[in-house]
């Protein structure tokens, strides 16, 4: 009978030590030869992130735990004074909050002490689920929109501010328009990433030579 394989000292969830690795790392040159004046692509420093769910009664308490108040208008986001913090809004009674790299498991504990045996809250570090991108320039929002179905003209509802679920070239994402209107960062699922940026960067190819109406 085969022995099971054991995990050495020096492995963990995330990669050795338990660390969050790059999963992008081979792909940075790419990112930074493709990038211009137009548009430019890059991967965005990590961050704590943690699901919550929780009924809107439980904001205020939330609020004074984790120094942002969650929005309960859909598809927006609010955030402390020094951006430091950010809650995101996912659907009803649904949030990612976004917090300094590291912070994720005093968050988390913070707000599961706040209402102990509270049957209608759910808190989760997803820290390791994501690979957070961003596309900023003039163009971005054309690059997206070959292959994400929302309305991203500027004139249109996506706004500093706001953010949503979708998909992007079939792969579910989340984009947060960001206090510079032509600066939108994307949060996909690890497993995605690399085919991600192989489509944005596919897209962003000719992105000079296209219509400017974006």
């Amino acid at each position: 009978m085969d022995t099971p394989l054991e995990m050495g000292p020096e492995m963990g969830p995330g990669g050795p030590g338990g660390r969050w690795e790059n999963p992008l790392l081979a792909l940075e040159l790419d990112m930074a030869a493709a990038s211009g004046p137009l548009v430019t692509l890059s991967c965005a420093p990590p961050r704590a992130a943690i699901n919550l769910r929780a009924t809107e009664g439980l904001l205020p308490e939330i609020e004074r735990t984790y120094g942002v108040r969650p929005s309960t208008t859909p598809n927006t986001w609010t955030a402390s004074a020094d951006g430091s913090r950010i809650a995101l809004w996912l659907g009803p009674h649904e949030w990612l909050l976004l917090a300094p790299e590291g912070t994720a498991p005093s968050v988390e504990a913070a707000i599961r002490d706040a209402r102990a045996n509270d049957g209608w809250l759910g808190v989760c570090d997803v820290s390791h689920n994501y690979t957070t991108l961003m596309l900023r320039g003039r163009r971005a929002r054309l690059v997206l929109s070959k292959g994400c179905a929302l309305d991203l003209h500027p004139r249109g509802p996506w706004r500093p501010g706001t953010c949503a679920q979708t998909t992007l070239a079939r792969t579910r994402v989340l984009l947060r328009v960001t206090d510079d209107p032509d600066a939108i960062e994307l949060w996909v699922r690890n497993s995605f990433a690399r085919y991600t940026v192989a489509w944005l960067l596919d897209a962003m190819t000719g992105i000079a030579h296209e219509p400017g109406d974006f």
